[in-house]
């Protein structure tokens, strides 16, 4: 799991998917959740806060974001609201 400043995003390693779930939104999370997607590798970038979402093989479909740290630089503090651990769990396993 990783929290960018507007979603979390949910990996499931094994089954090489992810989902995000966007935050701040005033409906049930799983209204607010993309579909499972298929996903290549993630990219950690080093002494960043950036990863990238390598979509296929050829690496030609990428999805960037950053993680949502205190005192962010991309949204400059203006984080959205926080999911529960129980709207997570759910989310994980749907």
């Amino acid at each position: 799991m990783l929290d960018s400043c507007h979603s979390t995003w949910l990996f499931d390693v094994a089954g090489r998917r992810f989902r995000r779930v966007l935050k701040g939104l005033d409906v049930d999370p799983s209204l607010a959740a993309t579909d499972w997607r298929p996903y290549e590798r993630l990219e950690l970038a080093e002494g960043s806060e950036a990863f990238v979402v390598v979509l296929n093989a050829a690496g030609t479909r990428r999805i960037r974001s950053w993680r949502h740290v205190d005192g962010c630089e991309q949204c400059e503090g203006e984080q959205t609201s926080e999911l529960s651990l129980e709207d997570l769990r759910r989310l994980s396993h749907a």
